[in-house]
């Protein structure tokens, strides 16, 4: 373990403890919402009179979106802001959600998976450039790692959950799948809330931290972009850069639906 100084470990931890519950929570989220159409298939495809086939095309549309509205997501993060717009992601996701609840055909059902995928695009990435701002390159990884983490816990918690909403049929009239959208529609929608009003920007605005904390998180941030630029060669070919772009998110996706399909079988 490296020797560090008391002030950066006193530092790293008020920011930990300040913004890692909120975005490991609403990744948490994100990865029931992944799993809610799982636990919905049996009863939603003999309500909605929807084939196999049908169903898991619809699950793909999802990724379709997302990786569509990836990049413009991130863009718009990045002038907005992080609160501003994981705010707008767990609004607009959770709306979506809901609206899955009274789907009525498969026509909507493919609509609705589609804006789905569009209005969850960004939010993984996202955090990540978000914890880019706030936690210097020695404790990044170590905190991307616990933010990961909630990858793992929302599928652990996905299996309860949806199976208790589901025995839940016929409360309000509902069947279980409808439960299920609903109940998972609500909950981005508060942390959405909560996003907005307690994730705080960049760090020089903020009053959690005392001036000398604040100095020392700035420069060092500071200090690291300026070696990053430094280092970055400058004849670096853009329609090669696109080009691994492309593939790096194609892959992701593929990967990610794949987890899915799994999930759906």
């Amino acid at each position: 373990m490296p020797n560090i100084p008391i002030t950066e470990s006193i530092v790293v931890n008020k920011v930990a403890w300040r913004i890692l519950p909120l975005v490991t929570a609403c990744y948490m989220g994100a990865y029931i919402d992944r799993q809610n159409i799982a636990f919905a298939k049996l009863q939603m495809m003999t309500d909605l009179h929807v084939s196999e086939t049908v169903f898991a095309s619809a699950a793909s549309l999802f990724f379709i979106g997302y990786m569509i509205f990836e990049i413009p997501s991130n863009i718009l993060l990045h002038k907005f802001g992080a609160s501003k717009w994981i705010a707008r992601i767990g609004i607009s996701w959770g709306i979506i959600t809901i609206l899955l609840a009274f789907t009525s055909s498969a026509l909507m059902f493919y609509i609705l998976r589609f804006f789905l995928g569009a209005a969850e695009a960004g939010l993984y990435p996202g955090i990540i450039y978000y914890l880019s701002l706030w936690f210097p390159s020695q404790h990044r990884v170590r905190m991307m790692g616990y933010f990961t983490l909630a990858s793992s816990v929302g599928n652990m918690l996905s299996g309860p959950i949806c199976g208790w909403l589901l025995s839940q049929n016929g409360w309000a009239s509902l069947s279980g799948w409808q439960i299920i959208f609903l109940v998972t529609g609500i909950f981005p929608i508060i942390l959405a809330i909560l996003v907005f009003f307690f994730l705080p920007e960049r760090p020089e605005k903020q009053k959690f931290l005392n001036p000398e904390e604040k100095n020392w998180l700035i420069d060092t941030l500071e200090a690291e972009r300026e070696k990053v630029v430094h280092n970055t060669p400058q004849n670096t070919n853009t329609l090669t850069a696109c080009r691994q772009l492309s593939r790096m998110m194609i892959e992701a996706n593929c990967t990610a639906a794949r987890k899915v399909d799994f999930s759906l079988s």
